[in-house]
């Protein structure tokens, strides 16, 4: 498994710095790699350029889908993998005509992507799950996208983060990894990872086994200095993969050598 930053964790970073500043700590924390929110208003080539110097992957990005075709260029040139919805409104997915249309919205972006070898997904917050529902489930029956859950949002809704991610195989494609403070956890800032009230042991057990290859780290509010959180979470975070694939590897019986 490998490890990587949504920058939207980095935000205040960014403003302050630019896209360069963002990166340089995703690479100076030790990820392989980085999950857009906005391309910073740069040219493909200018972010290429910086991706090559800090030597990060472009994994990934959260684009509505009715934006998926005007990013198709800055998504090739960068070699972006995997697209994700990164929101759908309550609103939108309670009224009849307006999830019509985003379902036949992310159908056309789905083809779009999928034609040119680029996975596309729904990335769930809280509201999906309001009232005992499960829109995300209806979203991948309806279009039949990949998900990328996102275990703290999860944790917020009232579930179990591991158990909804192995409700998801074969439709989770990567894992949004974002600790909950045990108290309020939807407004308070987040534990470093594997020190808050997401069952972190299980949802990183049932990623490995699902053969999940990326891991991807979102912060909504730091607990302490950028830099420390983010060293700390991956060395947790390499720890608790490493321990799942180990487990695994016992429950595996070895085929006698002939």
């Amino acid at each position: 498994m490998k490890f990587c930053v949504q920058l939207y964790s980095l935000r205040d970073i960014a403003q302050q710095k630019g896209a360069e500043g963002a990166l340089a700590v995703v690479a100076a924390a030790g990820y392989d790699g980085v999950e857009f929110a906005g391309f910073y208003g740069m040219t493909a080539a200018a972010l290429r350029e910086l991706l090559d110097r800090y030597s990060l992957v472009a994994l990934s990005a959260h684009i509505r889908p009715e934006e998926v075709e005007c990013s198709l260029d800055i998504i090739l040139a960068l070699g972006i993998r995997y697209v994700f919805v990164p929101w759908a409104g309550a609103d939108e997915l309670a009224s009849p005509q307006r999830y019509a249309a985003l379902v036949d919205s992310m159908k056309r972006a789905k083809n779009l992507l999928e034609a040119r070898g680029i996975v596309f997904g729904y990335h769930n917050h809280a509201h999906e799950y309001a009232g005992g529902g499960n829109y995300v489930a209806r979203i991948v029956k309806d279009t039949g996208v990949k998900v990328e859950p996102d275990v703290f949002w999860l944790t917020v809704a009232g579930r179990d983060a591991a158990a909804e991610l192995k409700n998801l195989r074969g439709s989770a494609a990567l894992v949004h990894i974002k600790e909950a403070a045990h108290a309020d956890p939807a407004v308070s800032p987040q534990p470093v990872v594997g020190e808050g009230a997401v069952d972190m042991a299980g949802v990183f057990a049932e990623a490995v086994w699902q053969g999940i290859p990326w891991a991807v780290l979102e912060v909504e509010k730091f607990p302490c200095d950028e830099v420390e959180y983010m060293q700390k979470s991956l060395v947790n975070m390499k720890k608790l993969a490493a321990e799942a694939q180990k487990n695994i590897n016992k429950k595996t019986p070895r085929r006698p050598i002939k």
